[in-house]
């Protein structure tokens, strides 16, 4: 059917909404290929400008992943303690429009896909994807009909989801490998297609600073940072002034944001989310700017201090100057950071705070060069358990522990005294 179809009528670089079998479709047109993005199911068609034969791609979670998530969340559910915050995590799915059977690709949306199983088979409160969705390095219409196609699915979830941009996610990665080296995402692409749906849920606040949000339950507040705090300058010739992919950053908007919700909080336990880790194991900054920053003010937080915090830098755009009073929470206390970034599993203490990285759920195999270590280790193959990773996260505030189960190319099960 799909031969017969007038795709003749559609020459023209763009996007073009049709129904076809009597489903709603977007029909993206490009020099390279044409792509029937789905409205609705998980079953994708597309073709390469030099072949008129169409290929499907039907991504619709796989009866032994689904079999595999059936019986880990049973025993993960049984481990569940009453009156305690669980959160389903995944980072760096690293989408790309390739069928790839070893590296990053389609399989991301997959993950994605499959990942969004959790909600069904466990009581989530949340559920937060912590950056990286995109790769970056697809041509630009196809990388936001990526994003695209990952916001319509959380928007339908029944439990409340937040998103974290990563330094991928605003296609530098793309860009640098173009002549001109031009912008093709524009400054709030992003942000009307991931954040904007986000903000209409009623269950998450988020704050005036764009990526900066969160979640309260009980005895416990959930706030999403984020480390891709970098704003869209052009120079003379159009070019970005900072590529997104390499500067990670928190500026003194987003500092701000942090102080007043640390500041308002009646929590007594407080854990941070972001996409990169703001600190080494050595205490040392980890970000291009103001990673130190924050966890200083985290410090601060936790030993009920007033002052004043000052960064300056040769680039004014980074630099902080602001004032702080956690007086008022003596027994309040930040216990750990999560995120994702470095595609590795690792946890450190740093003054008192627990670093968590959880791994990178794309497929790294073994033979690829920017595979890390740690994943060469699992020896991650398409169409087995270790193509994917992700997490349940559960947060005891009784007991101040925190357990994370992983699933896949994960740790099963790691505990931390908070």
């Amino acid at each position: 059917m799909l031969q017969q179809w007038p795709f003749r009528h559609f020459k023209q670089p763009g996007l073009y909404t049709m129904t076809f079998l009597q489903q709603p479709y977007t029909l993206q047109v490009s020099a390279k290929s044409q792509i029937l993005w789905p409205h609705v199911g998980d079953r994708f068609y597309y073709r390469l400008a030099s072949r008129s034969c169409w290929q499907t791609i039907n991504l619709a979670p796989r009866s032994f992943v689904q079999a595999y998530l059936q019986q880990w969340t049973t025993r993960v559910q049984a481990l569940l303690p009453p009156q305690s915050v669980t959160l389903g995590l995944i980072t760096d799915t690293h989408m790309k429009f390739v069928n790839s059977r070893s590296y990053y690709g389609l399989n991301g949306l997959q993950h994605l896909i499959e990942w969004l199983e959790l909600p069904q088979l466990l009581p989530l409160d949340l559920i937060a994807h912590l950056g990286d969705i995109v790769d970056g390095s697809d041509e630009p219409l196809t990388d936001q009909q990526l994003l695209w196609q990952a916001s319509r699915r959380l928007e339908k979830q029944a439990c409340p989801y937040f998103i974290v941009k990563g330094n991928h996610d605003d296609h530098d990665k793309y860009d640098e490998h173009t002549a001109q080296h031009l912008p093709t995402f524009q400054a709030q692409t992003f942000s009307k297609t991931m954040w904007q749906p986000m903000q209409q849920q009623t269950a998450i606040t988020t704050t005036a600073m764009a990526g900066v949000g969160y979640f309260d339950k009980g005895l416990v507040r959930l706030i999403f940072l984020n480390t891709s705090d970098v704003s869209f300058q052009t120079d003379a010739h159009g070019r970005r002034r900072y590529d997104h992919k390499k500067v990670l950053a928190l500026r003194q908007q987003q500092l701000q944001a942090l102080v007043d919700l640390l500041t308002a909080t009646t929590a007594p336990l407080v854990i941070i989310l972001g996409h990169a880790n703001l600190v080494n194991s050595r205490g040392q900054n980890a970000l291009q700017y103001n990673g130190k920053v924050a966890h200083d003010l985290m410090k601060a937080y936790n030993q009920g201090l007033k002052g004043q915090v000052k960064a300056h830098y040769a680039d004014s755009e980074f630099n902080v100057d602001l004032a702080f009073d956690f007086r008022q929470h003596p027994t309040s206390r930040i216990g750990a950071y999560l995120c994702g970034h470095q595609h590795v599993e690792t946890q450190y203490l740093v003054d008192g705070i627990q670093y968590i990285l959880l791994n990178v759920s794309a497929l790294m195999g073994k033979k690829h060069f920017l595979t890390t270590k740690y994943n060469r280790a699992w020896e991650r193959q398409y169409g087995t358990l270790q193509e994917f990773a992700g997490y349940v996260l559960n947060i005891d505030p009784q007991k101040r522990l925190l357990n994370l189960w992983g699933y896949g190319a994960a740790s099963p099960w790691r505990q931390f005294k908070i």
